[in-house]
């Protein structure tokens, strides 16, 4: 009798165990799911998308370190980044990559954090790959879906390529109106000295 007892207590707990194992699975999928859509939405401008994947309401801190909680104002932002009369982008896509599995706490909320490569393509034909970092906290519905509530990324700002691009250019213009200052100089040099010859 002993060993019945012993033998179905095993089999349950092997059940139990396995059930799950298997309902966290189905929550990483889920939570895998989600930021896969959001990369889409962010990367078609797909707002409809975005609205599905977002809970109401959210928190977002974009790479420019500014932060919206409405999903009008976020799509404000992202629509000027294309319409803007300077550095105007023509397309961005972004993929975001987990350093691991979501960490679920209570069932109902989850951390997630990982890395992100942002491509940008210029309006005047520039391509800029930006490395990232992004921290996410998502929470589970009343349904049983899971939404995100807080996001947060961000670039290293002290080596990325808008900034190497930037310095270039900085240097360039530099260089250029330094050689422009010596032909003014050399010109106005020589016409002084012409008008000096001509008054003697």
């Amino acid at each position: 009798m002993r060993r019945i007892f012993l033998a179905t207590a095993i089999v349950l707990l092997g059940v139990f165990s396995g059930s799950v194992q298997a309902d966290a699975e189905n929550e990483h999928i889920a939570l895998r799911k989600l930021k896969d859509d959001l990369a889409q939405a962010v990367s078609k401008r797909d707002f409809d998308v975005a609205q599905k994947v977002l809970h109401q309401p959210f928190m977002a801190t974009v790479v420019t370190q500014e932060s919206f909680t409405d999903l009008a104002h976020l799509k404000s932002y992202f629509d000027g980044l294309f319409t803007r009369s300077t550095l105007r982008i023509k397309d961005l896509s972004i993929t975001p990559v987990a350093d691991d599995l979501s960490q679920i706490y209570t069932g109902t909320f989850a951390l997630t954090k990982g890395a992100t490569t942002e491509h940008y393509q210029m309006d005047d034909g520039r391509n800029f790959d930006l490395k990232g970092r992004w921290t996410a906290v998502s929470i589970k519905e009343d349904d049983g879906s899971w939404k995100l509530l807080v996001f947060h990324s961000g670039v290293n700002f002290l080596d990325n390529p808008v900034l190497n691009a930037i310095e270039k250019s900085v240097i360039w213009f530099g260089l250029g109106g330094a050689g422009v200052g010596l032909l003014f100089g050399f010109l106005g040099g020589w016409l002084l000295k012409r008008r000096q010859l001509q008054a003697h």
